[in-house]
């Protein structure tokens, strides 16, 4: 049921205070509408094992209402307890304000909302920011492979970056064709989180929520008892193409999502058949030909004839990938490619093999 929607301050780790958004409904809970006997419509949080009979006979379910997740955000703490409001309204990113005496929720599994009961006198409003996660719910971003595994995510480890109330929401990063997706590796000494906004605490740049997504860093031979402070994330975001002048920026061959497939006595780019979301670039470093800097960007398609290089076979197509610049070096001759000139990609080499391999192609 929904509790007594009152303020609720907390510490997060140390470095600010902030007030506790409260969550509408407990666990397993229906979102009921209907009119008292002044007509005054209500809404009401009810377990889903809740007799409907109980309510007044033009009851309503409006759906299934699910806890937001993120940080600052409070459990309903007493199931007795029943608050009825009188106002219900769709979250989006430009709503930072919350009335007092509000609660949020996702309205099935796919509208945020928020509840807003009595309004008290002499109670500050309430204010919640919003963010947008990498990888999709139930799952947690791990250094070693570079991508999403399943995995409980812990928001508080946010708390050295944000100290404000957030709602993560499970919203993809696309890039546009001519944009560049740009992973960043950030920690509290280089980002804070201010106005919605992800800030550089040199005042380089700033990314609103809307262009960039975030998850925290795990990795497996990290200690078990890290401090948050030490934390560090990954950011992922669509940058103007001028970037790779200060950046390091990798040339895919296809697109995002897509690999390459061989068939018909050709190599095409294909989808790779998985539903995951966000799809870190793995294994940039295989070959040990490229050591994947904290920052860099990368850019897709390269349209021209290009050849394979195959060092396995042809000893004299070994190369590195420089870290500083993007650009390919061929290492018997030092002959230098730029991020126009060649590309990479994943490639199966067959329907029926599932693993996989690196082809790097330049520009014949």
């Amino acid at each position: 049921m929904v509790i007594g929607l009152t303020l609720t301050c907390l510490i997060l780790s140390g470095i600010s205070e902030a007030c506790a958004v409260q969550i509408c409904c407990s666990p397993n809970s229906k979102l009921l509408k209907y009119r008292e006997s002044n007509n005054s419509e209500i809404f009401q949080c009810a377990s889903a094992e809740s007799n409907l009979k109980d309510f007044p006979e033009a009851i309503k379910v409006i759906g299934d209402v699910i806890a937001p997740k993120g940080l600052g955000l409070e459990l309903p703490n007493d199931s007795n307890k029943i608050s009825k409001c009188q106002n219900i309204s769709e979250l989006s990113e430009s709503t930072l304000s919350l009335p007092n005496n509000s609660c949020v929720g996702l309205l099935n599994n796919k509208s945020l909302i928020s509840l807003s009961c009595v309004f008290e006198k002499n109670v500050p409003s309430q204010n919640v920011g919003f963010v947008n996660k990498c990888c999709p719910p139930g799952f947690i971003y791990v250094s070693e492979n570079n991508t999403c595994i399943l995995g409980e995510n812990d928001f508080f480890v946010y708390s050295s970056i944000i100290s404000n109330p957030i709602i993560f929401l499970d919203n993809t990063l696309h890039c546009s064709d001519n944009k560049v997706l740009v992973e960043y590796t950030v920690s509290s000494a280089t980002v804070r989180f201010s106005n919605n906004s992800l800030v550089w605490r040199d005042g380089s740049q700033s990314l609103p929520s809307s262009n960039f997504c975030i998850e925290a860093v795990y990795d497996y031979d990290g200690p078990a008892n890290r401090k948050v402070s030490d934390q560090k994330f990954l950011v992922r975001a669509c940058q103007e193409p001028k970037i790779c002048q200060r950046l390091p920026c990798i040339r895919r061959c296809c697109a995002e999502g897509e690999m390459y497939a061989k068939g018909n006595f050709s190599t095409y780019c294909k989808h790779d058949g998985t539903d995951m979301k966000f799809e870190g670039f793995q294994n940039l470093n295989i070959n040990a030909n490229f050591s994947k800097p904290s920052d860099f960007g990368i850019v897709h398609g390269l349209q021209c004839q290009k050849f394979r290089l195959d060092p396995d076979n042809f000893p004299d197509d070994a190369h590195t990938i420089s870290s500083s610049n993007a650009s390919l070096i061929i290492q018997n001759t030092l002959k230098m490619y730029t991020n126009t000139q060649y590309c990479l990609e994943r490639v199966r080499p067959n329907q029926k093999c599932s693993f996989l391999h690196f082809y790097v192609l330049i520009q014949k």
